[in-house]
C-alpha cells in the first residue's frame, strides 16, 4: 500500500470508505462543486516562501488571488472601514490594486506584521500614531467576516497562549508532559528539584539578529546549576516541563478533518533528545505517520475548542507508545511535511482547502494533483519567487 493510500485510509477520512485516485470516476474538485473559483486573500509579509508558492498554486488552479502586505502599512497600504445604507464595507488599498470585503470568499491569515508609525511621524506623536495603526488592523476582520478565514483572526491571537492549549487538550484527556509556567524563582527551583529530566521553552518565541546572524530560541534541557540568579528568573516567565523519553516524533498538519503526518525520527538526530528543529535540515525523508483514532478525534476536538480551522500539532511518542502532545501551531510551516514525505500531497490539499471554504473540509485526491515540487519550478519560472 502506498503512503497516499495509508493516508486516505487512515488519517484523512477515519471512519469513512476510502477514496483512492481513480481516473474512470473522479470526483469533482471542491471549486466546481462550490460554483468556480475563488477570490483568496493572503495576510503575509515580505519574503514569506510560503505565500508565494500557495498563491502561485490558486492562481495555477484558476483562483483570484489578492495580498495584504502589513509591512507595506501605512507607507504604500492603507484601509477604510465605511458604513453606509447598512452595511460595512472593507476596502484596502494596496500597489497592486484595491481589494472590497464583498469580493473576498476567503482569508489566508498567513503571517501578520506588528506595525508601527514611520521615522518621519514627530517622535512626541509616535506612540498615539502607531496604536491607532494597530487598532485599526486589528478591525480589519469586522468588514471581512463574511469569509472564510484560515485561521479566525482571534481564534489565531487566542492560539498563541501556551497556557490555553495545555488547559484544553486536559479538558479533553489529551496526555501532556507535568509542567509549570512560571517566573516564580522559588516554584521554579521546586520543580526542577524534583529529580527528574526537565527541559526549558520559552512562552512566545523569539527571533533576533546577532553578528548578522539570525537567531531564534528552541527548547533547551535545564537543571537547577543552570538557572541564573533569582532577579533574573523574576524577568523572563517560562515554560518548565518534564523531559519526556522518546521514542519518536511527529508533526500532524490537519486542513480542516483532514491530516497529513510524518514520523521524525528524532532519536536518530544529534539534538533530537530535546529539539528536533536544530538538526531539521539533516533530515531528507521521513515516513508517513498515523494516528490513533482517538488522538485524531482529540485533534480536531481541540480546534474546534481553540476555534481554529488548520494546526500543525507536535507529538512525542515514547518507547511505550504514550501520544504526549507538545502544542499545536495553528499558523506553522508545512512545506516540510511533503519535502520529507512526497507520498503526502500537502500542497494540494491545502489549494483544495482554501477553495472549499469550510471546516468540515476531506481531502479528495485526483489524478492531476499539484506537487510542491512541480509548482516552486512554475513559480521559479515565472519569477513569482527568486533563488
Amino acid at each position: 500500500m502506498s503512503a497516499l493510500e495509508v493516508l486516505i485510509r487512515t488519517n484523512t477520512l477515519k471512519k469513512e470508505p476510502a477514496v483512492l485516485p481513480d481516473n474512470s470516476a473522479q470526483q469533482p474538485s471542491p471549486v466546481a462543486q462550490r460554483g468556480g473559483p475563488r477570490t483568496i486573500l493572503i495576510h503575509t509579509v515580505e519574503g514569506d516562501f510560503h505565500a508565494k508558492v500557495v498563491g502561485h498554486a490558486l492562481r495555477v488552479r484558476g483562483n483570484r488571488v489578492l495580498e495584504w502586505r502589513g509591512d507595506r502599512v501605512p507607507e504604500s497600504n492603507t484601509s477604510s472601514l465605511a458604513f453606509s445604507e447598512g452595511t460595512l464595507t472593507g476596502r484596502l488599498h494596496t500597489a497592486g490594486g484595491d481589494i472590497s470585503s464583498d469580493d473576498v470568499d476567503v482569508v489566508w491569515y498567513r503571517r501578520r506584521r506588528i506595525i508601527s508609525a514611520p521615522s518621519y511621524v514627530d517622535p512626541l506623536d509616535q506612540e498615539f500614531a502607531t496604536e491607532e495603526l494597530r487598532m485599526a488592523e486589528r478591525s480589519h476582520p469586522e468588514a471581512f467576516s463574511q469569509a472564510f478565514w484560515v485561521n479566525p483572526h482571534a481564534a489565531s491571537l487566542l492560539c498563541e497562549s501556551k497556557v490555553r492549549q495545555l488547559r484544553y487538550a486536559l479538558e479533553l484527556g489529551i496526555d501532556i508532559p507535568r509542567t509549570l509556567i512560571s517566573n516564580d524563582p522559588g516554584d521554579i527551583r521546586q520543580f526542577l528539584s524534583e529529580g527528574i529530566a526537565c527541559i526549558y521553552k520559552p512562552l512566545g518565541g523569539c527571533i533576533w539578529k546577532e553578528d548578522g546572524v539570525v537567531r531564534k530560541t528552541y527548547t533547551a534541557e535545564v537543571a537547577l546549576a543552570d538557572l541564573p540568579c533569582d532577579r533574573i528568573l523574576r524577568t523572563t516567565p517560562g515554560i518548565f516541563q518534564d523531559k519526556v523519553d522518546k521514542h519518536y516524533e511527529v508533526r500532524a498538519q490537519f486542513f480542516g478533518k483532514s491530516c497529513f503526518a510524518v514520523r521524525i525520527e528524532s532519536s536518530a538526530l544529534e539534538s533530537g533528545d530535546v529539539d528536533w528543529r536544530l538538526d531539521q535540515n539533516s533530515i531528507t525523508r521521513c515516513e508517513p505517520a498515523i494516528l490513533p483514532d482517538d488522538v485524531h478525534a482529540r485533534c480536531i476536538a481541540l480546534m474546534a475548542k481553540l476555534g481554529i480551522v488548520s494546526g500543525g500539532f507536535d507529538f512525542i511518542i515514547t518507547p511505550e507508545g504514550r501520544w504526549c502532545f507538545m502544542e499545536v501551531n495553528e499558523a506553522g510551516q508545512f512545506f516540510f511535511i511533503e519535502t520529507w514525505c512526497a507520498d503526502l500531497p500537502v500542497l494540494d490539499a491545502f489549494c483544495q482547502f482554501l477553495e472549499y471554504g469550510k471546516a468540515d473540509f476531506r481531502y479528495r485526491p485526483h489524478s492531476d494533483a499539484l506537487t510542491l515540487n512541480g509548482i516552486t519550478a512554475s513559480a521559479f519560472e515565472h519569477g513569482v519567487i527568486s533563488k
